[in-house]
């Protein structure tokens, strides 16, 4: 339960992935192994600290990640989860993206396991729409996959930087129901952003009501240090309480 930081893996001057794959696990829950496929973010958003923590994107090589999958299997797992800050973004910076990972996966997934696809932002998951349905109908493969919106106003996700749209996200919730049966799609919602207002708010709930998420996270704002949103002048905690 030790952590020590060593420095930053790299490639040349590219980040890499960060710990070795093939590295012993010793895994709470044995019949499930989670590997992250990517480290660190591409965005900038005004509220987060993950660029600051994890820094640029750094993705697994494909081959080590199949190579972990299979001796996973081999060792009794039957479930495997894949993670990452925005799985979404897998391999733009190493030549090969999210669905070619995926259908290299499946090959190994034997008959009575499965792979569920981790959190992807909005904008990394509308190019592959096509082959996303596809491959989240593969019968080895949880028909799940976790889009965060974080607010319903484009006002707001401007302010946030988050590089998409309502229509946007509305367009991959859309795809996806109507293509793979019985999708469940999670998302999350901050409530209280420093520049959200009554209206926004109301925007929020009507996506909400619209589509019936199964599965919905939803946190209040919270100002991170070092961070632009913790600059803006936020909004009483009891009036976000009382709207919200």
């Amino acid at each position: 339960h030790t952590v020590r930081l060593f420095g930053q893996k790299k490639d040349g001057r590219r980040k890499a992935g960060g710990a070795s794959l093939l590295l012993p696990k010793v895994r709470k829950n044995p019949l499930i192994e989670i590997i992250p496929i990517n480290t660190g973010c591409l965005n900038q958003c005004t509220y987060c600290k993950t660029k600051h923590a994890r820094g640029e994107l750094g993705s697994y090589p494909p081959d080590q990640i199949v190579q972990r999958a299979r001796q996973s299997f081999e060792e009794g797992v039957c479930e495997l989860w894949l993670t990452s800050e925005d799985t979404g973004t897998y391999g733009r910076d190493i030549g090969t993206n999210l669905p070619e990972l995926l259908w290299q996966l499946v090959e190994v997934i034997p008959d009575g396991c499965m792979m569920r696809v981790g959190m992807t932002n909005p904008p990394y998951i509308l190019e592959h729409l096509e082959e996303m349905a596809h491959i989240l109908s593969h019968p080895r493969v949880f028909s799940f996959l976790h889009v965060p919106v974080q607010s319903g106003s484009d006002a707001v996700l401007t302010d946030m930087k988050r590089e998409y749209n309502c229509s946007d996200f509305q367009r991959v919730v859309d795809f996806l129901t109507d293509r793979v049966p019985g999708v469940t799609i999670a998302t999350d919602i901050i409530c209280g952003f420093p520049t959200e207002t009554e209206e926004d708010f109301q925007e929020t709930l009507r996506l909400c009501h619209k589509n019936k998420f199964p599965s919905l996270f939803i946190n209040q704002f919270y100002p991170r240090p070092g961070t632009p949103a913790a600059r803006m002048p936020r909004i009483p905690t009891q009036e976000v309480l009382t709207f919200h």
